[in-house]
């Protein structure tokens, strides 16, 4: 399944050169090859333009399928106010899938339940194990308010 994703502005950003995106690509192609790697690359691409336009905190619970992993972007500007418009990227439901079982993996191998990512403008990316998400909202002092509809 191919979505198209969402950002805050129309133009593509990118924090990460492409030369990191496609070796991200490959160690996770190289621990799941159900997934060309093109579309690793473009799922990659299309999240980190996601996250270059956020200004808050980003709680991204079930990005990653059948994973039991989660990640918190932390922006390091905290301005709430964004406007979404499209954007040209494409996040493949397969890629992400395919991201979170390496990384699972690799958290399982290295005795591990989080990893931080720190781009160059200063921001965050934790992927961390559902198992300790009060630990990681705790240490970076973020409270996640859940709303849930009545019918």
């Amino acid at each position: 399944m191919t979505a198209h994703a969402e950002t805050l502005t129309p133009q593509r950003p990118q924090r990460f050169a492409a030369d990191e995106l496609d070796a991200a690509a490959r160690w996770v192609s190289a621990r799941c090859a159900d997934v060309p790697p093109a579309q690793l690359v473009d799922t990659f691409r299309a999240l980190d333009a996601i996250l270059a336009r956020s200004r808050g905190v980003v709680a991204l619970r079930d990005l990653m399928p059948g994973s039991g992993l989660e990640a918190l972007h932390l922006s390091p500007e905290r301005d709430a106010r964004v406007e979404l418009a499209s954007l040209p990227g494409v996040i493949h439901q397969a890629a992400l899938t395919a991201i979170g079982q390496a990384v699972r993996a690799e958290f399982i191998a290295t005795r591990r339940d989080m990893a931080e990512i720190e781009a160059d403008d200063g921001s965050r990316l934790i992927v961390h194990a559902v198992e300790v998400r009060a630990l990681v909202l705790a240490a970076t002092g973020v409270q996640l308010v859940e709303m849930h509809s009545s019918r």
